[in-house]
């Protein structure tokens, strides 16, 4: 048992469910709607936006949704009216489109995306060393990287935009091969021009936990600086791709989430593993209706774990003194009301959490009322 500490769900609206997340208002508030053709599957368009207004730049992403025929995007921020926005849209099997709108404080603006169809491109590689995706539960995920976004957003740095292209696995001698899309303008920029490029990343499929960030080309005249793979019209057949990241052997761990003063397992309660040396580095999951949960795969390290978990009545919340609680280490415990999931909201990080390769990893976590 590594200590006695609370979980508590995660203050993020990307992990509350949608309903949670749109207030009652939203009809009455000023938005774009972004239109999609008849016959798309809208859950497969991926949406990036950045509002310009009185508030500065505010960016964000349109949270994907089957069956709908349009994606409606708040038009303001803290509460002001944005005064433009500008948004790039992608879907598979179309061209990436950019679009900027102005809007008054009261718009309610459409704009439709027409699918522009895009050439594909077959890329076929070998994953080296073949032990990254034996015995795991490996899966291959191809993303477009665009570089070029901020300058169309106007903004000098920050995240880099990128959209999901692709999920293939490979086999267990860590081959595998993938049709993408064939963006022209991409590949026709200059060497020097670190315009876009695709980022191979390697993930453990179960958990999505990632196994190797970033793999390169082993070609040099295909890999850019950022590591990620050159957009070309062409690839030469069986590409060998490396790691970029010193090979690690990586190890399992599970365990269970409960409350030691009734025994009850918490359920989709969330474990964030954050590691000490490197916080670029972290892992996630969530507990089944049993309570209990599975990294498929971690690099041995001390990590910080953080567990949320979230309860309906100030009385269920198993931590009564958050203002004085620790845990067994020295770690914070907060509780808070957590408006847009309408519920009470408790953090627990617990630090030192030990990670040894070779060795059976069962951490359990107790719940307990204070």
């Amino acid at each position: 048992m590594v200590g006695r500490v609370l979980a508590i769900l995660l203050g993020v609206a990307g992990l509350l469910p949608q309903s949670a997340q749109t207030p009652k208002t939203a009809s009455l508030l000023p938005s774009v709607s972004i239109s999609l053709p008849p016959d798309m599957l809208s859950e497969t368009v991926q949406i990036s936006y950045f509002l310009i207004g009185p508030f500065g730049g505010h960016g964000g992403y349109a949270t994907g949704r089957a069956g709908v025929h349009s994606y409606e995007i708040p038009a303001l921020a803290e509460g002001k009216a944005a005064a433009e926005i500008r948004t790039i849209v992608y879907a598979p099997g179309c061209e990436i489109q950019t679009f900027v709108i102005p809007l008054a404080s009261d718009s309610r603006v459409s704009q439709e995306f027409p699918c522009q169809p895009v050439e594909t491109v077959k890329l076929s590689g070998h994953i080296v060393p073949d032990a990254l995706v034996r015995g795991t539960n490996a899966e291959l995920v191809v993303t477009y990287m665009a570089y070029w976004a901020h300058g169309f957003y106007g903004i000098a740095d920050g995240f880099v935009t990128g959209f999901h292209l692709a999920a293939v696995s490979p086999d267990a001698n860590g081959m595998f091969q993938v049709d993408l899309p064939y963006f022209s303008v991409d590949a026709e920029a200059s060497s020097s021009e670190q315009r876009a490029s695709l980022r191979l990343m390697l993930r453990d499929s179960k958990t999505g936990n990632h196994i190797a960030y970033n793999l390169e080309p082993e070609k040099q005249e295909l890999r850019l600086q950022e590591h990620g793979l050159r957009i070309r019209s062409q690839y030469p057949d069986d590409l060998i791709f490396t790691s970029a990241e010193p090979f690690v052997k990586l190890t399992p761990i599970k365990g269970k989430v409960f409350r030691s003063d009734s025994g009850e397992a918490i359920s989709n309660s969330y474990i964030l593993l954050t590691s000490e040396t490197d916080e670029a580095r972290h892992f996630d999951t969530r507990t089944d209706e049993k309570g209990e949960y599975l990294f498929g795969g971690i690099p041995a390290g001390n990590y910080t774990v953080s567990i949320y978990a979230w309860f309906p009545k100030r009385s269920e919340v198993p931590c009564q003194n958050p203002l004085e609680q620790k845990t067994v280490d020295g770690g914070d415990i907060t509780v808070e009301w957590q408006w847009k999931s309408q519920a009470f909201m408790e953090i627990v990080k617990l630090k030192g959490f030990s990670i040894e390769f070779d060795r059976e990893n069962v951490k359990d976590f107790d719940l307990v009322g204070r």
